[in-house]
């Protein structure tokens, strides 16, 4: 499959981008959607409830994003899901580990989930 490239910030930057990268960025996409928020799909991304509020319980979270990521067809498992959490900037980063249909490791160390 190939797609425009997403630079951080959202803007496409106007080169094709494939394969892992593709798969990766699709991924950081289903990650960055608010089960809902899609029209053409209200049960498409990730629960935020479970990363709001003070009593935030990690082994939801860690299950909210794992179970995000398999919306995204292409993925067949996922490893691992590390979490870190900056209470003073109120932001939380997540980190996984995944694998693609073809065996292809898909591995991101930063995206930002509910970032704001």
């Amino acid at each position: 499959m190939e797609s425009l490239k997403l630079e951080a910030d959202g803007d496409v930057s106007f080169e094709i981008i494939s394969g892992q990268e593709e798969l990766a960025q699709c991924c950081r996409i289903v990650l960055g959607t608010k089960t809902g928020e899609w029209f053409l799909n209200p049960d498409s991304g990730l629960d935020y409830s479970l990363f709001l509020g003070k009593d935030i319980n990690e082994t939801q979270m860690n299950d909210a994003l794992s179970t995000a990521l398999l919306q995204e067809e292409r993925i067949t498992s996922v490893e691992s899901v590390s979490l870190s959490i900056d209470r003073k900037a109120r932001t939380l980063t997540a980190g996984f580990k995944a694998t693609g249909m073809d065996g292809a490791e898909i591995l991101l160390e930063e995206v930002e989930v509910g970032a704001g």
